[in-house]
Parts: structure tokens; C-alpha cells; sequence
């Protein structure tokens, strides 16, 4: 049987160690010198669009031309930073999503982190492959282009691509250096919304058992025996389900304080993303192939992005939900002992758990509107400048 952790992680985590970023059991020379050409050709692809942009500075369509792929690069090296500094607190999340407060104690519950695992992977080949069709676009775009393009045109390069094989070699790397880069800003987001929807299958699992919670009726056919078996079994599902809740809030906050840094940049870059692209298709004819291309890397940004929100929305919904659940169990039934805990209990879940960027954002759906909202506003005074 997989265990949670690779159940929920096992695709982007290989992806992940082929980017070099993913922590190692043992770290050789080898493993050294390959993290670092990974991650050197990141913060190459960073300096040399700096460059450019740096060398069109004033000319405010090459700019913005080049503006969101910046953004989407710079918010891609500091998620690598910030995962690979994080090494340590990664490991004890995958360490915590096997701890046995978590693992499946039934059929129905082995069913229950299957499903949400299975929308996860389903999520990220998903985006995986809508990203990749997008990097497809652009290349045959450079390939059937009038004279000797990039798939990234914007880019500052240190050698004449009017020559052979400088132009082959720069197309490929630069190609290269895509790819990783996708792969990579794809996957540390699916581990933060992998561990959140953990988070979900945890809580409905403990909602779940909150139904095991018998009635016990006041007929004079059960014996003080039977009615005292009884008190204990509910007494001890109540305290399993406290038990697992604890668990699952300190996951929760290793998980926001191990991801807080590099999903705040996510969220201000895509602002900026959003507003660039949208200043870019503007500027295109809607039945030209740039239009498209740039069409197809916006439904990327606002998919992912609804994805972070949807997700932090639903840990927040489950974990109020979960409160509800608990007091519609037949708590009247129950002696003092009972009581007392759940009272404690539906005042510690009185807090919904939540997941906040940089600490301070909470993610939720009304959040991505809010995005929206902000990139509308950053784009209206965009085109507007251009306009005068």
C-alpha cells in the first residue's frame, strides 16, 4: 500500500528531483554540480531578461513584452529558493503525512485519501499539459517566423544568433531552460496545494467518524454495563477525532510557515502577470497566432491561481464544517466526560484553519477575485498611459 506521502507527491517531487531542488537522503559532488547548473540556468534566464528589458527601457511595448515573463522568472527563483532553504521543514511534512495519527484505519477511509489524491495528480498533469502545449505554441511560432527567432524573443542573449550554430544552440538551451522553469514553478505549487488537500481528506475523514457516535438510549433494558461500554467508545472516538484535529492544525501551520514566502511572490507577480499579458493582448489582432500563444499563458496564471484560492477555500470550509458535524452528533446522550471534551473541542475549532501568503493574505475564492480586481485596475492604467 502507497503511503499518503506518495500518494500526494510522488509525481511533483519527481519532477522536482530532476529540477534539483527536491531535499536527498545523501548529498554526492555529483548531486552538488547538477543543482547547481539547475538552478544557475534559472537565474541566467532572470539576468539575461533583466538585460533586455534594462536595454529597451522607454519603449513601452518591448517592455511590457518582456515584463511578464520576468515576473513569472523571478517568482519562479525565489520559489526555488525558498523550497530548496526549506529542505528541513520539508522533510517533516512528508514525514508528518505518514505520522499514524494519519493513516487510514478502514476501507472507506483509504478511499477518502485516494479520491483527494487523485484530483491532485489529475490537477497537475492537467496543468502540466496545458503548460507544455503552450511551450509548443511558442516554439513552432519561433520556428515558422520570418528570420532567426527564440521561443522567448525577449531575452538578452551573449552571442549573435544571426550565425550558425550560435542560433541552434541558443534556441535549444534557451528551450531547456523553459521547460525547467515550467516544471518547476508547476510543481513546488502542487506540493503547497498537495498538502492542502491532505489537510481536506483528513477532515473528512474525522467527520466521518464523528457518525460512529452512538446514541445511547435511556430504555431499562440496558444494563449499566452495556451503557457504560458504551460511554467509553464514544468517549474514545471523540478523543481519536480531537487527537487528529491537533494533528492536522499543526500540519497546517508547518505547511504555511514552510510556503508563506514564495506563495506571497506568487501571488504579486501573478497580479503583474496578469496585467502585462492582458496589456499585450491588447496590442494583437485576436485571429493572430501571438494573441493565441499569449491567450493560452493567461488561462495557465488564472488556472493556477484559482487553484491556490479553491483549495485554501476548501481546507477553511471543511475545518468550519467539521464543527457543525460534531455538534450534530447525540451529544445529550453522553455523560459528563463527554461533554466537557466537546465543549473544549468546538472551542479549539471555534478558528477555521486557513492558509495565508507572507502570513497576512488569507487564500480563498473571494481572494482571487479580489487579484482580479487589482490586475483589472493595474492593465486600465496600463493602456491608458500607452494611449497618451
Amino acid at each position: 500500500m502507497r503511503t499518503n506521502a506518495k500518494s500526494f507527491l510522488f509525481v511533483p517531487s519527481k519532477v522536482l528531483t530532476l529540477c534539483g531542488v527536491w531535499p536527498v537522503e545523501k548529498t554526492s559532488i555529483f548531486s552538488l554540480i547538477y543543482r547547481s547548473i539547475m538552478l544557475s540556468s534559472q537565474f541566467c534566464f532572470l539576468v539575461f531578461n533583466g538585460i533586455y528589458i534594462g536595454l529597451m527601457w522607454g519603449d513601452l511595448k518591448a517592455v511590457s513584452d518582456a515584463l511578464y515573463m520576468f515576473f513569472t522568472q523571478t517568482t519562479c527563483c525565489s520559489k526555488a529558493i525558498g523550497f530548496y532553504f526549506n529542505f528541513m521543514k520539508i522533510k517533516r511534512i512528508v514525514a508528518s503525512m505518514d505520522d499514524v495519527l494519519f493513516t487510514a484505519m478502514s476501507i472507506e477511509d483509504q478511499a477518502t485519501i485516494f479520491s483527494h489524491s487523485r484530483t491532485v495528480n489529475k490537477l497537475y498533469k492537467g496543468v502540466l499539459g496545458f503548460t507544455g502545449f503552450t511551450l509548443v505554441q511558442w516554439t513552432v511560432l519561433s520556428l515558422i517566423g520570418s528570420g532567426r527567432t527564440l521561443p522567448f524573443n525577449e531575452m538578452w542573449v551573449p552571442t549573435d544568433i544571426s550565425k550558425s550554430p550560435n542560433y541552434e544552440i541558443t534556441f535549444v538551451v534557451e528551450l531547456w531552460m523553459m521547460v525547467i522553469s515550467a516544471a518547476l514553478f508547476m510543481s513546488v505549487d502542487t506540493i503547497t496545494v498537495a498538502t492542502m488537500m491532505f489537510s481536506c481528506a483528513q477532515l473528512d475523514i474525522i467527520m466521518k467518524k464523528t457518525q460512529q457516535i452512538q446514541e445511547i438510549p435511556l430504555s431499562p433494558d440496558l444494563s449499566s454495563r452495556n451503557r457504560s461500554e458504551l460511554h467509553e467508545k464514544n468517549n474514545g472516538i471523540l478523543i481519536d477525532c480531537i487527537k487528529q484535529h491537533q494533528a492536522i492544525v499543526r500540519f497546517s501551520e508547518l505547511c504555511e510557515g514552510t510556503f508563506q514566502v514564495h506563495s506571497f511572490f506568487h501571488l504579486g507577480g501573478i497580479v503583474f502577470m496578469i496585467c502585462v499579458i492582458g496589456f499585450r493582448m491588447a496590442g494583437e489582432s485576436p485571429v493572430s497566432a501571438q494573441f493565441w500563444a499569449a491567450l493560452s499563458y493567461l488561462v495557465i496564471i488564472l488556472g493556477q491561481l484559482y487553484l491556490y484560492c479553491w483549495c485554501a477555500n476548501e481546507l477553511t470550509t471543511k475545518s468550519e464544517q467539521l464543527r457543525d458535524k460534531l455538534y450534530l452528533t447525540p451529544w445529550y446522550d453522553q455523560d459528563v466526560k463527554f461533554k466537557r471534551n466537546l465543549c473544549i473541542a468546538m472551542e479549539c475549532m471555534a478558528k477555521a484553519l486557513t492558509f495565508r501568503a507572507g502570513s497576512y493574505i488569507p487564500l480563498s475564492r473571494a481572494m482571487f477575485v479580489s487579484i482580479l480586481r487589482s490586475s483589472y485596475s493595474y492593465f486600465a492604467f496600463l493602456n491608458q498611459a500607452n494611449e497618451q
